[in-house]
Parts: C-alpha cells; sequence; structure tokens
C-alpha cells in the first residue's frame, strides 16, 4: 500500500507542470483545430522570463512567477496575432498549420539561444524547506508548485465548464460561422483563449526549470509528452486532459519505484499506444 500512496503523492508533485501544459495545449487545439508545436516554447521562454526577472532584476522568486506567466501569456498573443491568424484567415490547412508551428518553435528557440546563449539557466530559488507528513515529503516549491497547479487548473475547469465564457468557447470551436451570426466576436475570444493558455505554459515552464534547470530546449522536450497526454485524452477535452496527466504521472512515479526512470518512461509510452490501439480499433 506505501507504493501505491507514495506514486499518488509524488506523481501529483511531478505531474503539476504537465497538468498545466496539456490544458493549455488542448484549450488551443479545441478552439483553433491544430497541433501547435510552439507551444513548447511558450514552456521555455516562461522559464526564461522567470530567470530574467528572478535573477537579472533581482526580484523574489514568488514575486516573479506572475509577471513571467502574463508575459509567456503575451508571447502565446503575440504568435497568435502575427503568425497563426494571419494562416487561419488565409484558409491554411491543419496539416500546414503543424508545419508552420514547428518551423516558428524552430525561430523561437534559436533566436532564445542568440540571445542568451545554449547554456542552463538557474533560478535564484528561495531556502528549501522539507516538509514531512504521514511518512510523506515534499518540498516547499514542490508543494507551492502543486498548490498554483490545483488553483489554476480548477480556476480553468471553472471557466470552461461553468461560465458563459466557456459556452462562447464551445460555440465558436463547434461553429465558428453560426457564433458569429450570434454575436460573438471570434478575434477577442482567441486572443483571451490564447493569453490564458499562454499563462498556463509559462507556469508549465517555470516550475519546470525549478525543479530541473532552464535550457533552450526544455520546452521542446516537454512538447512531445503533453501531445502524447492530450491525444489520449482526446484532443480538445481539457477536463481529459487534466485527468490523462494526472494518471501519467501517477504511473510513471509507481514505475519509478519499484525499477528505474528510464522503464517508466517505456511503460508510459507503450500505454499511451495500446490505448490508442484500442480506441483505433473500436472505431473500426
Amino acid at each position: 500500500m506505501w507504493i501505491i500512496r507514495d506514486s499518488i503523492f509524488i506523481g501529483l508533485l511531478e505531474a503539476s507542470p504537465l497538468i498545466l501544459a496539456a490544458m493549455g495545449f488542448t484549450l488551443i487545439y479545441y478552439l483553433n483545430g491544430f497541433i501547435n508545436f510552439a507551444y513548447g516554447e511558450n514552456m521555455t521562454f516562461g522559464a526564461y522570463f522567470a530567470v530574467m526577472l528572478n535573477v537579472g532584476l533581482g526580484l523574489n522568486f514568488y514575486v516573479a512567477i506572475i509577471p513571467a506567466a502574463l508575459l509567456a501569456g503575451c508571447l502565446s498573443v503575440a504568435t497568435y496575432l502575427f503568425i497563426f491568424r494571419p494562416a487561419l484567415n488565409r484558409g491554411v490547412k491543419p496539416s500546414e498549420m503543424i508545419i508552420l508551428s514547428v518551423g516558428l518553435s524552430f525561430m523561437l528557440r534559436y533566436g532564445l539561444v542568440l540571445f542568451v546563449g545554449a547554456e542552463n539557466a538557474y533560478l535564484n530559488e528561495p531556502p528549501i524547506g522539507f516538509y514531512n507528513f504521514m511518512g510523506l515529503g515534499a518540498t516547499n516549491l514542490q508543494l507551492i508548485a502543486l498548490i498554483l497547479v490545483i488553483i489554476f487548473a480548477l480556476n480553468l475547469y471553472w471557466l470552461i465548464y461553468k461560465t458563459n465564457f466557456g459556452e462562447v468557447i464551445r460555440g465558436l470551436a463547434n461553429n465558428e460561422d453560426l457564433a458569429q451570426v450570434s454575436g460573438i466576436n471570434p478575434h477577442k475570444v482567441s486572443v483571451r483563449v490564447w493569453f490564458i493558455a499562454g499563462v498556463a505554459g509559462g507556469l508549465s515552464g517555470i516550475f519546470s526549470g525549478v525543479f530541473a534547470l532552464a535550457n533552450p530546449q526544455m520546452g521542446w522536450n516537454l512538447i512531445l509528452i503533453t501531445i502524447m497526454v492530450s491525444i489520449v485524452a482526446g484532443v480538445g477535452s481539457v477536463r481529459g486532459a487534466l485527468i490523462a496527466s494526472i494518471v501519467a504521472g501517477i504511473l510513471t512515479s509507481f514505475i519509478t519505484l519499484i525499477s528505474k526512470p528510464l522503464y517508466a518512461e517505456v511503460v508510459l509510452l507503450l500505454a499511451f499506444i495500446f490505448i490508442l490501439w484500442q480506441r483505433g480499433g473500436k472505431t473500426a
């Protein structure tokens, strides 16, 4: 029983960045219908914005989190306004949008390398405290990350499924022409959605940088698992992305506790393939 208990606890702690990334990524896909590989750079820039504010300007780590996440949201909106929206207005197909997003991802990543270099960047973390409860231990940063994720995830869930704005998003995603006839402004809605998704990605990158370190490749490494989780969840389902990312974190922790981290990644990948195979068999 202790393995199950520890797997759940550790899985929730380690999956917190993935939960945010999957929910933000899914939100963009749900609205615009294409896989945005450049979303990974939103995570990278979130971490680097935090480094800039925390290390460069000397802001306290906790103070730097919110403006860094907001800057990541602004970056997300900028990519929508100047890159993706013009392409969507020209009728570019989803498969071509994927290629465009990959190209934008490379441009942002190596543009960052050009300005800050390829070396790892470190945050000036606050003093690390260790807390123990019923035999389970975690640092203050891990607990704060988990709390922020819970708050953000619950608010995003409430926004999508319990508010008028969520109904507007669903209406726009299901039938844009009908939504426009109903008086919905797709441009304003899209800007808000891309901003919210960018903030989620920025927070994901910040806490990924805290748990490991920030480097220009981090977003590209994270986007692959984010896409897998979102596909398994049923791409476009924010609720599914939340559940799938939690399950992925717990499963990875369980396999790691009884074997090695490499085996956990292999088992997780095989589980994803099996789920997709089962889903494909049912729809065939």
